[in-house]
């Protein structure tokens, strides 16, 4: 590392604040509509019609056979 690199990382204090105020920011709106998202999934009145087609309409469900390279979340 030479004395360039160093000086590229030195930067005023104003600057690391303003990015931590933006990343605060970020994370505040990102919550507020992951609640919203999960409020409106929770009240939603046809979930309850939406899990009853697996029971009347087995046909049309997949099972774990059905994708046999297929590993959940994926590999990491």
């Amino acid at each position: 590392m030479t004395a360039a690199d160093l000086a590229r990382l030195d930067v005023p204090l104003a600057n690391l604040v303003a990015a931590a105020d933006q990343l605060t920011a970020l994370k505040t709106e990102r919550l507020a509509a992951g609640l919203a998202a999960e409020y409106r999934h929770l009240t939603d009145t046809r979930d309850a019609a939406f899990a009853v087609l697996a029971c009347t309409h087995p046909e049309a469900c997949s099972c774990d056979a059905d994708y046999p390279n297929w590993t959940p979340g994926g590999t990491r």
